[in-house]
């Protein structure tokens, strides 16, 4: 009773408790193999990893024929506790003497890639998938690698095998998704997300992507779509609100344009780089020289100096209070109001 409490506390993370526990049944029973490895699992959760090391190495030498069960046990609460070192350590003894354990493949790949040594993981990976070709997550996982080590084809390749065998995982798609984007397939990207957002129809996230990913492609009534659609579940996205300004500027209807213009300007996270030329030609188009302020605020996000310097020509033929609001926006920009 004694040994099985404290197995629930450790699982209950309340290690303190259980140790302070076994360490009176100690007295009583100090030949247990069974207090010595919770022993060894409640000095591991509580960060003492030399202590917990010797408690589980006497806990093996106590009962030998369970010393697999202890070793993956203990791996496991390493795991769980961020020490993917340690982890790795036992799992290695365990691979050492049962290589045929091909879970210990994927937990070793697993800590490998917690590590960031990719390449090291993707091997342990794949020797997991040699013996069980059908897991969709291990099929993941090393498209994701893939990805990390911009290895895009071969990312690619394991997102379509996770797919095939679960076409509905929603993660492998968004991660799919991504690759494109950053190789600029812009037309697979927005495939793949139409998929996506299927599956998860209020990520207001995807569906901004999806919005920025017809953009590119020229389907800008199908961006307009998306956009609104992202605003009704994020109406204060700053993606949605500058694609929807984008948007309007395209179809010249500028007071519509500068209603979401007014509400992303002063957030420096937006992307200046795609509204930009708009702007300046919606300034052209309109007179109106509030546009002209935001060209400027999107030329000094950007580093454009040549159109900073031009900006601010023009902005001097106007009333100061475009000058005021310009320094509002940029309070260390230098505007000469004279």
């Amino acid at each position: 009773l004694t040994v099985r409490y404290s197995d629930a506390l450790i699982v209950n993370r309340e290690p303190e408790k259980a140790v302070a526990i076994l360490e009176k049944q100690l007295g009583f029973d100090s030949s247990n193999s069974d207090v010595y490895f919770l022993l060894g699992r409640g000095q591991l959760k509580m960060g003492n990893n030399e202590l917990a090391r010797d408690y589980i190495s006497h806990a093996m030498t106590l009962s030998p024929e369970e010393q697999e069960e202890m070793l993956y046990t203990a791996a496991l609460d390493y795991i769980d506790a961020g020490s993917y070192e340690f982890a790795r350590d036992y799992l290695e003894k365990i691979n050492k003497d049962n290589p045929e354990n091909i879970a210990i493949f994927n937990d070793m790949a697993f800590c490998l890639e917690r590590t960031k040594r990719y390449e090291e993981s993707i091997v342990y990976y794949e020797k997991y998938l040699d013996k069980e070709p059908f897991n969709d997550n291990v099929w993941f996982n090393v498209g994701t690698i893939y990805a990390t080590l911009e290895k895009y084809d071969k990312a690619i390749e394991a997102f379509n095998y996770s797919l095939a065998l679960n076409p509905s995982n929603s993660s492998v798609m968004y991660n799919k998704a991504i690759v494109h984007i950053n190789t600029e397939q812009y037309d697979k990207a927005v495939d793949t997300l139409r998929e996506f957002i299927e599956l998860e129809p209020y990520d207001s996230f995807a569906i901004t992507a999806l919005a920025d990913s017809c953009l590119k492609i020229g389907l800008t009534e199908e961006s307009g779509k998306y956009a609104k659609m992202a605003l009704e579940l994020d109406p204060e996205s700053p993606d949605a609100n500058t694609y929807m300004a984008y948007i309007n500027m395209l179809k010249e209807d500028y007071n519509e344009a500068l209603v979401f213009l007014r509400k992303v300007m002063s957030d420096v996270t937006i992307n200046f780089t795609i509204i930009a030329e708009s702007l300046l030609k919606s300034y052209r188009a309109s007179n109106l020289p509030e546009f002209l302020v935001y060209y400027i605020v999107s030329m000094y996000y950007t580093n454009d100096d040549e159109g900073l310097a031009t900006g601010y020509e023009e902005l001097m033929k106007h009333d100061i209070q475009w000058q005021d609001m310009l320094q509002n926006l940029i309070p260390d920009i230098n505007v000469n109001k004279e």
